[in-house]
Order: structure tokens, then sequence, then C-alpha cells
């Protein structure tokens, strides 16, 4: 039986510890943050990290889980805090970058996923197979051990795309 696009399945051990360790990161930069409010310049280069950072592992290291919908649901959450964080952020001055401010990247997280899911749908109904994340010198993704295709690189372009371009945009 072929499996469905869209499905809840069992959490695998690489899910659980990635979003233990981002919850932890999460609470240790919050923790930070509070006990060392003068140090602006880290802030800023820290929530921009943090936030291209979640972008840029949930495409490449953690596609096959966010083909699991209670995986997948889990990183959506994260993305609602991170915009709410991102609400109560966007209007302090000392977080402003030169290109823009530095927390705009953690209202990016949901429509990404979003964008992420809709790849993984077009790639599913003119393929016929999964989309993969196009490894650095490799013919084969890292999960599944399949050979990437024109479709995949397409897709892996249009969402690092999606993703400058989000960052940037105020």
């Amino acid at each position: 039986m072929e499996k469905q696009i869209f499905y809840f399945g069992k959490t695998t051990k690489w899910d659980r510890i990635t979003i233990f360790l981002y919850l932890i990161l999460s609470i240790g930069l919050t923790v930070y943050y509070r006990n060392n409010p003068l140090n602006y310049k880290l802030h800023r280069d820290i929530l921009f990290a943090y936030a291209f950072g979640t972008h840029f592992f949930l495409y490449l290291f953690n596609y096959k889980s966010l083909r699991n919908l209670k995986v997948y649901f889990v990183w959506f959450a994260f993305g609602l805090i991170q915009l709410f964080i991102y609400f109560k952020l966007k209007d302090i001055d000392y977080l402003q970058n030169v290109k823009g401010h530095a927390s705009t990247g953690l209202r990016n997280t949901v429509p990404l996923l979003i964008l992420f899911q809709i790849l993984r749908f077009i790639s599913a109904k003119t393929q016929g197979q999964e989309l993969v994340a196009p490894g650095k010198g490799s013919t084969t993704d890292l999960f599944d051990e399949r050979r990437i295709t024109i479709i995949d690189f397409i897709a892996f372009a249009i969402y690092m795309a999606a993703m400058i371009l989000l960052f940037f945009y105020d």
C-alpha cells in the first residue's frame, strides 16, 4: 500500500532529539537575553543566526521528518511562538540591522513551512516521489539515498530564494 503524502506517523528518535535540542536552544537563548540586556550587537547577531539557522536546518536536515504531520505541526507550533515573539521584538530599535530588523526571520518560519508542504505536494504530483534536499557534491539525498532530480533542485532553489527574500523584506 502506498503511503499518503499527508499522514500522521510515529515520531522517530531523530525527531525527538531535534525537537528537544531546539527547545533547549530556544530556552537557552531566552535566558541569555534576559541575563545580558546590554549586549545589543550580539543580540542582533544571535537572533538573526537563530532564525536563519532554523529555516536552513528544517529544509536540509529535517525534510524527511517534516513529511510526518505530527512532527510538522510541532515545528509549526514553534513557528507560531516565533511569530508571537517577532511581534514583541519588531519595534525594538537596538535590534535594527543595516538591512532590516534582526527579528524579521522569526516571522518567516510559518510561511516557509507552508511553502515546504506545497513543494512536497508538487514534487509528489510531478515526479511521483517525495521531495528531498540536494546534498553538497552528491547525486543522492542524505536520508533516502535516492537520486536527486531537477525538480528537487528547483524546489530547493525556490525555498532558499523565498527564505532570503523574506529575511530582507520588511
